[in-house]
């Protein structure tokens, strides 16, 4: 039997999109986010290496739009991320659980 394993030290996980131009669409910030959850800095952070991350594009890109993805950990364990977006080309990791 699998516990359920949760990433609650993602709440402080931030990243800064590395993204040049005036505006920011949301396609920029479902592939910052998808590159974010495969980062060694994430996994440094969360102790799992996270590969195949996909994003769903937000609804918008207005500060507080929240936005899922999915990743496979090293395990083997699908997880569901909720990502907001914290600041003008800044996203947060607020939530990551397994659900399979």
């Amino acid at each position: 039997m699998r516990a359920r394993r949760t990433l609650a030290l993602l709440v402080t996980s931030a990243t800064v999109l590395t993204l040049v131009g005036c505006s920011v669409s949301s396609s920029d910030y479902r592939r910052e986010s998808e590159t974010y959850l495969e980062s060694d800095a994430l996994a440094d952070e969360a102790g799992y290496v996270f590969s195949d991350a996909v994003c769903e594009d937000p609804s918008s890109t207005t500060t507080g739009t929240q936005f899922t993805c999915t990743a496979t950990d090293n395990d083997g364990d699908d997880w569901l991320f909720v990502v907001e977006i914290t600041g003008n080309r800044e996203i947060t990791v607020v939530s990551g659980d397994v659900v399979g």
